[in-house]
């Protein structure tokens, strides 16, 4: 699985990004927040990347920040919301007021993002509001160092949901011990819930 890219951005336009990486050439779908962050074409860049694959469809998703991946994962968790419809919604509006919106439950917001109606807006309201809301340190990952996406990459990599990693990953964010260590700390309390 493929969870992030680095190397020069060769070409992008507002639904896509084809970077270079190594001597091979990635396309990824994006969200136009995603293309808002990108810089100038033959420039680094970074995207942290999401793995789809389908019966005969293998693609991948990219996203600026961390933060805005694991808003990703919940809003496809949701009944009725695929890829396509959840980066619409990562791409109508920031990261941090889509978090926000959700968590006040503010339907008529979330109506406005193209293909969202008033029972979709309401589910994703029901199911994440409150997941956003035990959440508190998702928008604080936003920076999204490559420290807490390795780590975070490990724990989900090894099963573990993004709503049970994120919250450890806080407890973190100040002291950031080694890798392995802190990779041990959290397979100990993951193993005692």
């Amino acid at each position: 699985m493929i969870g992030r890219l680095r190397g020069e951005l060769i070409q992008k336009t507002p639904n896509t990004a084809l970077i270079e990486c190594g001597g091979v050439g990635y396309v990824c779908s994006i969200s136009l927040s995603t293309f808002g962050q990108l810089p100038e074409e033959g420039k680094e860049a970074i995207l942290h990347v999401e793995t789809l694959l389908r019966e005969n469809d293998l693609s991948l998703l990219g996203f600026g920040n961390v933060a805005e991946r694991a808003l990703y994962r919940l809003l496809v968790k949701v009944d009725g919301i695929g890829p396509k419809l959840a980066l619409a919604a990562l791409g109508a509006l920031p990261t941090e007021e889509l978090i926000n919106t959700i968590r006040s439950r503010d339907v008529a917001s979330l109506v406005r993002i193209p293909g969202v109606g008033k029972k979709t807006a309401e589910k994703i309201c029901f199911e994440l509001s409150e997941k956003l809301g035990g959440h508190a340190g998702l928008e604080k990952l936003a920076g999204g160092d490559s420290w807490e996406s390795d780590l975070r990459s490990a724990l989900t990599n090894l099963g573990f949901k993004e709503d049970v990693v994120l919250p450890l990953l806080v407890q973190f964010k100040q002291e950031k011990p080694p890798l392995s260590e802190a990779l041990r700390i959290c397979l100990r309390d993951l193993q005692r819930k």
